[in-house]
């Protein structure tokens, strides 16, 4: 099972204990395979360092002890196509990455990647949702 994250699932799974951390542990517990796009990755450190200075190294933690893969920009041709889906231009390369990988589940906690349009392409979830999925694909 591929997993792709959000930004706000990674910062608030690195920052806080909740139902985003629980869902960072499960995937490194049940070796679940996570594909990272360089946009995600690249925000998350900069948020990270800017909002919770000294965090940034238990995101490199996290990513050197889980399976993951890491995936280029999206091409502009996924770029125009997000952008005619996306209510907020500013996730259009988020939709992007995730309309050009396809992982399994995408997991974002931002209500704008959750619209009937955007579920019609892909399977988009919240954390709980997606810890209750991985922890029944693992058993």
């Amino acid at each position: 099972m591929r997993i792709m994250l959000d930004t706000n699932v990674i910062i608030s799974g690195i920052a806080f204990t909740g139902n985003e951390r629980e869902l960072l542990d499960i995937i490194y517990r049940k070796n679940a395979a996570l594909v990272l796009s360089k946009f995600v990755e690249l925000e998350t450190r900069i948020v990270l360092k800017i909002k919770f200075p000294g965090k940034e190294q238990t995101f490199q933690d996290f990513l050197n002890l889980v399976q993951s893969e890491l995936i280029d920009f999206p091409s502009n041709e996924k770029v125009k196509e997000a952008e005619s889906i996306i209510r907020n231009q500013n996730d259009t390369v988020v939709l992007a990455a995730v309309l050009e990988v396809k992982p399994d589940i995408f997991v974002s906690g931002n209500l704008d990647f959750h619209t009937s349009e955007i579920a019609s392409i892909i399977n988009v979830m919240h954390s709980k949702e997606a810890i209750a999925l991985i922890d029944y694909h693992y058993k």
